[in-house]
């Protein structure tokens, strides 16, 4: 939009100075007039000599020829009155055009809310979800999260123990299914690329989670892989006296699912 305000501006001031130009070249004096010889008029009057039959020492003031008027002032010609016009038509235009470029960026600026006015905390462990299938079985994933959440500021941590399993999908205890274990991946976001809707009590979490492996005795190495998460949890039963209640929820990634471990999920809403 800012290209299309430009452009546009570029083509008014085009326009507007070729406009002007022709009105210059309309009013410069044709090359085709006929010249007029001076040169008797100088010799019977030199400078500084009065004409004939007029005193000597007094200027002549010599009326305007009969039929010829006075140029009108400057700014009072209908050119000048044209051009003025041109440019307030290209001010205006200019201005329609920015505001509905503001507006349309606002129109499609996304929205983001937050939770407003008060902390909230969660703690999820989710059974699995296949993660990225393979040619033989599948990697899958038991997500552990953490979400806090304090005014327009939010932040996301995730952990992806994976396994390897010989299964079209995750099973209930890799373990037990002989799923053998593979790297453990790590994703960290916060505001503003995570977006945190509230609904109540509970939340929903929107985002695009990058993730990387932590080497025992290195720093972390990024994996190039990306997962798109949506997250919602929800407060069930009564508070405990430290304010931690028992959450359920879902984890949504690609087309698979998870769902919250009942005795490992809990959430905490305060002022």
């Amino acid at each position: 939009m800012e290209i299309l305000v430009a452009a546009l501006v570029v083509v008014l001031l085009v326009a507007l100075i070729a406009a002007v130009l022709r009105l210059r070249n309309r009013r410069l004096p044709s090359a085709s007039a006929t010249p007029v010889d001076d040169l008797p008029a100088f010799l019977e009057s030199p400078p500084g000599c009065a004409p004939a039959g007029e005193p000597a020492g007094w200027a002549t003031l010599s009326p305007l020829p009969r039929g010829e008027e006075p140029p009108p002032p400057r700014w009072n010609r209908p050119d000048t009155g044209v051009v003025l016009t041109a440019v307030a038509a290209a001010g205006v235009l200019v201005g329609i055009v920015a505001v509905a470029a503001l507006a349309q960026d606002r129109h499609h600026r996304p929205a983001r809310a937050v939770a407003v006015g008060g902390t909230t905390a969660a703690r999820l462990t989710f059974t699995g979800v296949v993660l990225e299938p393979r040619a033989v079985g599948v990697t899958v994933t038991y997500p552990v999260v953490q979400i806090s959440t304090h005014g327009d500021r939010s932040r996301a941590r995730i952990e992806f123990p994976t396994f390897n399993c010989l299964a079209a999908e995750a099973p209930a205890d890799p373990v037990a299914a002989g799923c053998q274990p593979s790297v453990t991946e790590y994703a960290d976001v916060g505001s503003p690329q995570l977006s945190v809707d509230e609904h109540g009590a509970g939340l929903t979490v929107r985002g695009r989670f990058p993730t990387e492996t932590h080497p025992n005795g290195g720093p972390p190495v990024p994996t190039g892989g990306v997962y798109d998460l949506r997250i919602t949890v929800s407060p069930v039963g009564r508070a405990a006296e430290d304010g931690w209640r028992t959450a359920e929820g879902v984890l949504e990634l690609g087309p698979g699912t998870a769902r919250t471990v009942d005795s490992l999920s809990v959430l905490r809403s305060g002022s």
